[in-house]
Parts: structure tokens; C-alpha cells; sequence
């Protein structure tokens, strides 16, 4: 299932209708009347629990009366796609095509394979010509929209809009349609509509690790990491063992523990704050210095209590891998800008006139922490502006070109 998950990363998942929205179409074995067809039917049993080694010795028995039949080369490209091995794949489902070139769903499944291969052009014209040849079937929509948002310009991620549309009309209950509109409205920055088709996506299948993935990946990179967590817990309950989602969670339990230490900063510099005022009140150094320390030790105590609430509230998986990997430097690097801020509020409670090196490590202190939330929430804002420049490119364009309105 880790084309599942790139497919989700990637904006290039393949499906097969209703779901699925990761895998090429399997073709099928055909009744089980001669020898052959029984050695098809068991290859893709096989295949399909990936037992894809042991379908191998089957399929190749099966070509031995005709190396060059159709449907038994589509077989060996199904299992060639379930390991990845795209060029072993097209290689194969072009040998078929020469023998049944009007055979859409090869030639949809040669598009599928042309895409990982980054040959977007060939991979358009395949899905072009399983359209032509079957207009009906949605997922010859959804090859040629996923194919079509693998190109450039405004005009195709408009054209792959339109065809995840009629994909819809033809078969509502597919989930890959709803999927692939998600990763449409996406790339145009209408992250509001891509969420409802990820949802929808999830209404119709709630375990689609495509969708779930989607749903993640959207919310984490828009700095919802939190938000982001149920739907991540989604993708490795269902393909726990997979690198790719594995990296992925990885990935947004770091955003998450970022985003909960930013509060806890934000927290802290306010009570750093209140420190300062209140040693500025008070005459005394030594109370001056007694009710900063009590000041700060209270507001290091709430914001702990509070992370430690909000960590609680995120999923077991995010946790787990946030206490499997909190020795890495992105994951330490978060939660000691917390202790950085408790120490320099400490270092300025030692009176109105502390030694220069104790102002110095103290301002330190305070200053790294808070340069990090300036930066990381300014260059938040420029990617959100560039966003909504985005969002609105498209809109114009769609106004230009007479789309109806959602």
C-alpha cells in the first residue's frame, strides 16, 4: 500500500473506482475453465495479499502456449505495479497493446504507469484513448484528471477539475473520484472543498488510506498538525508497516510538538513578561527576586500541565512516534526552547542589577526562543498570501472560461 500513501503525497494516486484510489486496475482471471485461466486467477489472488513473488512462476507458466497474449501480459504488468517496477510494467503492457490496442482499461493502466515514469505527454494520450474508447467509465475521467494534474498550466488543473466531475456523474459512489477532486481543488488552493472530498471520500470507504492521507496531509502542511493527527493515526493503523506512512507521521508528530511548544512559548514569554513588571514594582531586590522565582516556577508549571493535557489529546500513534524519535535533533530542539525561556526568566530574578554575563545569557535565553515564533509565523503568513494569490488565479480563470460555481 506505499502507493497509496506517495499517491496521496504526490497528487498521482491511481484507483480502480469505488474503494480503491491506489492500485492500477487488476484484470480479470476469467472463469476458471482450462488451466490457464486457473493459474491467471491464482496469480492475482496472490497478487492482491502481496504475495506477488509466489505469482510470478504462475503467470509465466501461463505465457509459455503464447508469450505474446494480451491478458496474460496484463497480469504480469498488475503484479509488476504492485512491487513499483513501472518500466518492467509498461514494457509489458505495450507488447500487450499491439495485440489489443483498444482495450481501455490497458490502456488506462498504461497511463498509470506512464505517470510514475514521469512521461506525462504518453501517459495523457493513454488515458485520452481509454476515454475515447469507453466514455462511460469514470475511472477513464479520473486516469486522464490524474494525468492531466501531473502537467503545467491553469488550463489542465482546470480540464482535471472537469474531468473528477464527470467522473462523479458517472459513478458517485467512487471514492476515487472523490479523492482525486480532493487533490484538484488542492493544487487550485480551495483547501475548504478539498477537505469535503477527502470526507466524502471517508463517508464512502472510512479506512480509503488514500483519503485518510489526503485528510492528514492537507491539515499538517497548512500547520494544523494537531488537527492533522487523527486522520495520520488513520494512515498507520491501516498500513503500519508501510515506510512511506511511517515518514509521513513522523513528519506531522514533529509539526505537532512545534506547533503545542509555540503556544507553551508564547505562554511563557508572557509570564517572562510579568516577571519583569513586577521586579520594576517592587523595592526590594530580595522580594523582588523571591516573587519572580515564584512568578515564573507557577507559569512553568501551567504551561507543562497544559502541554502535557494537549499532548494527551493527540492520537497513540503521533505519540508514539513523538517518544520514538524525541532524541532526534527536530523533535528536542522544540521543547528546549521552553527551557530556554524558564532559564532566562530565572537568570533576571536575581535582582534589578545583575552582572553583564547573567543579562547576557539571560537575554539570550529569552530572544532565541521568541526569534524562532517570528520566524516561523512570518514566513507562515507569506506562504499563505502566496495561497490565496493562488486561490484566486484560478478563480478568475475558472470566471474567464464560464465554469459553473460550486
Amino acid at each position: 500500500m506505499t502507493a497509496g500513501v506517495g499517491a496521496g503525497a504526490g497528487g498521482g494516486g491511481d484507483g480502480t473506482g469505488t474503494g480503491s484510489t491506489a492500485d492500477g486496475d487488476a484484470p480479470a482471471a476469467g472463469p476458471a475453465t482450462d488451466v490457464k485461466a486457473s493459474l491467471l486467477e491464482r496469480a492475482l489472488q496472490l497478487a492482491a495479499v502481496g504475495r506477488v513473488k509466489a505469482a510470478y512462476p504462475l503467470v509465466t507458466e501461463a505465457l509459455r502456449p503464447d508469450p505474446g497474449d494480451s491478458h496474460t501480459l496484463q497480469v504480469l504488468g498488475h503484479c509488476y505495479q504492485r512491487e513499483g517496477r513501472w518500466s518492467d510494467m509498461i514494457t509489458v503492457l505495450d507488447i500487450a497493446a499491439r495485440r489489443t490496442p483498444d482495450n481501455p482499461q490497458l490502456q488506462r493502466n498504461r497511463s498509470l504507469a506512464l505517470r510514475h515514469l514521469g512521461r506525462i505527454p504518453e501517459a495523457l494520450a493513454a488515458a485520452e484513448l481509454a476515454r475515447t474508447l469507453d466514455p462511460d467509465d469514470a475511472r477513464n475521467e479520473l486516469a486522464r484528471a490524474e494525468a492531466l494534474l501531473r502537467g503545467r498550466g491553469t488550463r489542465k488543473v482546470l480540464a482535471a477539475l472537469a474531468a473528477t466531475r464527470r467522473a462523479r456523474e458517472l459513478d458517485p459512489a467512487s471514492v476515487w473520484a472523490h479523492v482525486a477532486e480532493g487533490r484538484v481543488q488542492r493544487r487550485m488552493a480551495e483547501f475548504g472543498r478539498a477537505r469535503a472530498a477527502y470526507l466524502e471520500a471517508l463517508r464512502l470507504a472510512p479506512d480509503d488510506v488514500s483519503a485518510l492521507y489526503g485528510l492528514a496531509s492537507l491539515d499538517s502542511d497548512r500547520g494544523r498538525a494537531v488537527r492533522a493527527s487523527p486522520a495520520m493515526a488513520g494512515v498507520l493503523q491501516t498500513v503500519p508497516d508501510d515506510p512511506a506512512a511511517i515518514r509521513a507521521g513522523t513528519v506531522n508528530a514533529g509539526r505537532a510538538i512545534w506547533l503545542l511548544t509555540d503556544l507553551g512559548c508564547v505562554v511563557l514569554l508572557l509570564v517572562a513578561f510579568l516577571v519583569g513588571m513586577s521586579q520594576e514594582a517592587i523595592a526590594s531586590r530580595p522580594v523582588a527576586a523571591a516573587v519572580g522565582v515564584l512568578v515564573a516556577l507557577a507559569g512553568a508549571a501551567a504551561v507543562f500541565a497544559l502541554l502535557r493535557w494537549r499532548f494527551r489529546r493527540l492520537s497513540a500513534p503521533t505519540r508514539a512516534l513523538v517518544r520514538a524519535n524525541r532524541y532526534r535533533f527536530s523533535f528536542v530542539t522544540a521543547p528546549l526552547r521552553l527551557a530556554a525561556i524558564l532559564l532566562g526568566m530565572l537568570l533576571f530574578t536575581v535582582g534589578p542589577y545583575p552582572p553583564v554575563a547573567v543579562v547576557v545569557v539571560g537575554t539570550t535565553a529569552l530572544v532565541v526562543p521568541l526569534l524562532t515564533l517570528i520566524v516561523r509565523w512570518r514566513s507562515r503568513a507569506a506562504v499563505e498570501v502566496g495561497l490565496l494569490v493562488r486561490r484566486a488565479w484560478f478563480r478568475l480563470h475558472r470566471l474567464r472560461s464560464g465554469s459553473r460555481p460550486d
